[in-house]
């Protein structure tokens, strides 16, 4: 049991971590590509600003002396473009570095036209030889007959060593061109299968992000073989604590389902009068050699319909002071059910047990009033089961109380626990019951030998006498033979029954039925 728990709580656990991890590897990969986005957020405003500047400062012949000038003042500025042109019919004539080119570069078709809302075209990874830049390539921008050349923009320092990055330009068509970081990881982006398991995408993390005209766009990827390289120990670190808080989770959730599993748990949530089960003991009439009457057992169907015998919910009833409310459920169920038995000659004798701190005449009568309605019919008998000491005084005022309600009173397991002659002789009870272990000790023994001599001592007081736990035809014949003995029960004559092999046993050994009375015919 233990050992699932932990699998399970450790399994909740790391898919926790790891789902918390994620998040943060997530969260952390959208504010690099955010910070990353703002230099190429930079130089897009930079190339705005620069060609409203010459729209507006260059005034003079284009390519004259005091042109040139003027590119090399606007070039001046600090945002990083120092290299202006001028362009006729998409040729370059001559820039602010180089003055009068030799001969018009055409620039052809660019991979961008102006058809945005800033009006200017684009021609990516352009050589550079015309302007003196040999083997190296460049970003033109042409904005009507202004031109510049857009600077290669690096990408920031400050991105971690556990991620990879690819900044690539985009025109609208979807073709796009690799300008820095890790070729293919743009590329890779777009066909990577949906995300699975911690927003995994192809075993990495995966985040991509445009600027808001889509000129931009950068990809960032952090592979898991990185991250555990350059985090291994706070994933070591992650590990350990769900090994030792799982195992702790597990101890605990262990005890607590043990309580609230337990069967005193499962008892005192379930304590309601449909779990009260009635077992019938047929007592044996030695006289009359038929059955007088039961006494009645209790039972508990657990929430699994197992039966529960009383000895081990009996000590829960006393502890949580349940003893009258669970008194009452069994008399409640015991009339139920006997109350549907045909009449008989005799009045059917109904033991009960009760618990000595019940012993209240009028709690008893009041719970008995559906038998003491029934008197005709059944001859109530209580029981004092020995858990506790019975306090005399009490109990003298008590049992006289229900012997003028008509309820008899028995001590018993007469001979063991609490019980003594004192008791007898001290409390007016109608009789009693001798403790099984008289009856079930072999021939010969102590206890057997004893039998007679506890028979002797409660004929003496002229009690009724009841033996139990009889379970054998020779005791039964023993029983018989001294004429002593009142009744008898035990396995011999009859198991505890429930109410449907009662009722059958006892039509066929028990009271005759009445005869109802002829109708009179005039």
């Amino acid at each position: 049991m233990f050992f699932v728990l932990w699998a399970v709580l450790f399994t909740a656990l790391l898919a926790g971590s790891g789902w918390f991890l994620s998040d943060q590897v997530h969260a952390n990969l959208r504010a690099e590509v955010d910070r990353a986005m703002v230099s190429y957020t930079r130089v897009r405003t930079a190339v705005l600003n620069t060609f409203d500047a010459m729209d507006e400062q260059l005034t003079a012949v284009p390519c004259s002396r005091e042109y040139t000038m003027q590119q090399r003042r606007i070039a001046f500025l600090p945002d990083g473009i120092n290299e202006l042109f001028y362009a006729r019919n998409g040729a370059i004539v001559c820039s602010g570095n180089g003055g009068m080119l030799p001969v018009p570069v055409a620039l052809g078709e660019p991979d961008l036209a102006s058809n945005d809302r800033f009006g200017i075209s684009f021609w990516f990874n352009k050589d550079l030889d015309f302007m003196g830049l040999d083997n190296a390539q460049g970003t033109i921008a042409l904005r009507g007959e202004h031109g510049m050349v857009v600077p290669r923009t690096p990408l920031p320092d400050t991105i971690p060593r556990w991620l990879s990055v690819e900044v690539v330009l985009r025109a609208p068509g979807g073709k796009w061109w690799h300008i820095s970081g890790e070729p293919g990881l743009y590329a890779a982006s777009l066909v990577a299968p949906p995300a699975g398991p911690f927003g995994l995408r192809g075993g990495a993390f995966l985040q991509t992000a445009c600027d808001e005209i889509g000129l931009h766009c950068l990809s960032a990827r952090a592979t898991l073989a990185n991250l555990f390289a350059l985090g291994g120990m706070i994933l070591g670190l992650t590990l350990l604590v769900c090994v030792v808080l799982s195992a702790w989770l597990a101890r605990y959730l262990r005890a607590m389902l043990a309580r609230y599993w337990s069967f005193e748990a499962r008892f005192l949530r379930n304590f309601r009068a449909e779990r009260v089960v009635c077992a019938y003991q047929p007592l044996l009439d030695l006289r009359r050699d038929r059955i007088a009457g039961c006494e009645v057992l209790a039972r508990w169907r657990d929430v699994d319909g197992t039966m529960v015998f009383p000895d081990q919910f009996l000590t829960i009833v006393e502890k949580n002071g349940l003893t009258a409310a669970f008194t009452r459920m069994v008399i409640n169920r015991a009339l139920a059910e006997l109350s549907s038995l045909p009449p008989s000659s005799r009045a059917l004798q109904v033991n009960l047990n009760i618990f000595p701190r019940d012993l209240d005449g009028a709690l008893l009568v009041e719970m008995l009033g559906g038998f003491l309605a029934l008197a005709d019919r059944f001859a109530v008998v209580i029981e004092l089961v020995e858990t506790s000491e019975v306090e005399r005084g009490s109990a003298l005022a008590a049992i006289e109380a229900l012997w003028q309600a008509g309820i008899a009173t028995y001590i018993d397991d007469f001979g063991s626990g609490y019980s003594s002659i004192h008791t007898l002789a001290e409390l007016p009870v109608a009789g009693v019951k001798l403790d099984r272990s008289f009856a079930m000790a072999p021939d010969g023994s102590v206890m057997g030998q004893m039998l007679g001599h506890a028979i002797d001592m409660a004929h003496a007081a002229g009690r009724t006498l009841v033996v139990e736990g009889v379970e054998t035809a020779a005791r039964l014949d023993m029983l018989r033979q001294g004429g002593r003995v009142d009744l008898a029960q035990g396995y011999h004559i009859a198991r505890p029954l429930d109410f449907d092999h009662f009722a059958r046993f006892i039509a066929e050994r028990g009271p005759t039925p009445q005869r109802s009375r002829p109708t009179l015919v005039a």
